[in-house]
């Protein structure tokens, strides 16, 4: 059974059935990334669209622009209110300038994967972030499995943390990651993933933490080694919707939309946990040289890691309490 074929029979588990359209123009919904039609997230992007059209029969015309032919991530985000975008789903990092609780999804060793592909979990948490995106009128209808991150280096892997001691390491941004590369030593650069390949060819940074995804991007010339320090961040998209208009569509299109986006949450940690793992095994094929530090050069990650955790948490107390309870049926 396709991924879509499992999401329309969730969907109509709950009892939303494609209807006729009969007279009735569909109702446009257009969904936005800044992936490159490649990835295998746009392939998903593309089943969840199809799911919404079926489920709703045809009464809602859901649209993907990929590779930011529209709006970059940040520009959707933006644009959300405006009428011009539905939907966007960028990584959870995104959200930091809006609401700095967001960062938790962020903090290291906080998200794992035995936790997360619980059914009802991935939606719980985009139940929490919602408590704090709405007063931009956006709600957050599940966050989706991306990556686990690691580091990318030029000249040898990273075994120790030592080896991150005053080298340059590029990511994504946000303060949160921003501070765990400066509390292990490196000297941290905020870059978009299409400047990190020329950055490191040119020796502009030494080494990037990003995804299999990101190392396929790079290629193994530029970047041979891949170092994974097991556990340190999984990122994760945050499933934006414009909640004015997801609360204006009639109550059973918006009800198709929300039944939609949680069946896919709850499918998709599995088979995205898979998909990276396809990706990561096509680079390790291509010549790329992967390791995971070893337990006893791990520890000293882990304990910086936690004077991270702790810092945040004295400042957003209430964030990091609530942020426990939501995560605790699944744990």
């Amino acid at each position: 059974m396709t991924h879509l074929a499992r999401l329309l029979v969730c969907t109509a588990a709950v009892g939303i059935l494609p209807v006729s359209a009969g007279a009735q123009d569909a109702i446009e919904m257009i969904i936005t990334n800044e992936l490159s039609r490649s990835h295998w997230t746009a392939d998903q992007m593309e089943q969840y669209a199809d799911a919404i059209d079926e489920a709703s029969g045809g009464r809602i015309d859901a649209k993907v622009f990929h590779s930011s032919t529209l709006y970059s991530d940040q520009e959707a985000i933006g644009a959300l209110g405006t009428g011009a975008v539905h939907m966007v789903w960028p990584v959870s990092v995104r959200l930091e300038t809006i609401a700095p609780e967001a960062g938790i999804l962020t903090l290291p060793f906080v998200l794992d994967d035995e936790t997360m592909a619980k059914p009802g979990a991935p939606s719980a948490v985009g139940n929490f972030l919602t408590n704090y995106m709405d007063p931009v009128g956006i709600g957050v209808l599940g966050v989706a499995r991306t990556a686990d991150l690691f580091f990318l280096t030029k000249e040898a892997p990273v075994e120790t943390m030592d080896d991150l001691q005053n080298r340059k390491i590029r990511a994504t941004g946000g303060r949160v990651m921003l501070n765990l590369l400066d509390e292990f030593g490196a000297s941290a650069i905020s870059m978009s993933a299409t400047e990190m390949g020329p950055a490191m060819s040119q020796g502009a940074i030494d080494g990037i933490l990003t995804s299999s995804g990101g190392w396929e991007m790079v290629g193994t010339s530029t970047a041979p080694y891949g170092s994974l320090v097991s556990g340190l961040n999984l990122v994760v998209y945050a499933i934006l919707v414009d909640q004015a208009w997801l609360d204006g569509l009639p109550d059973d299109l918006g009800t198709v939309v929300e039944d939609a986006t949680k069946a896919f949450v709850d499918e998709n940690w599995a088979s995205a946990k898979d998909l990276d793992r396809t990706t990561l095994e096509k680079v390790i094929d291509a010549g790329g040289m992967f390791s995971q530090v070893d337990p006893e050069a791990r520890d000293a990650f882990v304990e910086a890691a936690e004077t991270v955790r702790q810092d945040w948490s004295q400042d957003y107390p209430e964030a990091w309490s609530e942020f426990q309870s939501v995560l605790e049926p699944y744990r």
